[in-house]
């Protein structure tokens, strides 16, 4: 696991501390794991028809590709999530999207003007949903936090950082 301190697309002042970090919910891709695991056990099921069905065994390889179509997969749906990193400083958010290339999103929070919670029924009851960072200007970057868990905790931490006298807005936009 990435020591998040020493990585190299967070860049931390001396002062700056960590008040949260996560990715989005393992509940939004279950649907996809629940695909691979469908691929494994259905190939493995049509093998073993096609197999009972010729004369002699079927070749390892033949056997195999069930096994192999599940793990690419599960392999492609994992990486997918563990890919996007949300992070939360005193100071600053990001949001870090990739492993070969890299993508990472950062605003100061000062430019956070407000921000919104957003849950579907099903989202509730999951315990997982969307936050919303509105920031200053119209060509400035919104953030979105997708598909958090305990998106309050992330509402509230983000006002509660808003809300220090250093990121206060200064009334001159």
């Amino acid at each position: 696991m990435e020591r998040l301190e020493s990585a190299d697309w967070l860049t931390l002042s001396a002062d700056e501390r960590i008040e949260w970090t996560g990715r989005p919910s393992l509940f939004t891709i279950a649907p996809q794991l629940g695909l691979a695991v469908a691929v494994g056990v259905g190939g493995a099921l049509v093998v073993g028809a096609v197999g009972a069905a010729v004369d002699g065994p079927l070749p390892a390889v033949i056997r195999l590709l069930p096994l192999l179509g599940a793990s690419v997969l599960l392999a492609v749906v994992l990486l997918r999530w563990y890919r996007v990193r949300y992070v939360i400083t005193t100071t600053q958010v990001y949001i870090k999207r990739g492993f070969l290339s890299l993508d990472v999103d950062r605003i100061r929070i000062a430019r956070i003007q407000n921000t919104q919670l957003s849950q579907s029924l099903v989202e509730r009851l999951l315990g997982y949903g969307d936050v919303t960072a509105y920031t200053a200007g119209s060509d400035t970057l919104n953030i979105e936090f997708r598909a958090v868990p305990t998106p309050a905790r992330v509402d509230e931490t983000l006002s509660r950082l808003l809300s220090r006298p250093e990121n206060e807005p200064t009334g001159v936009l």
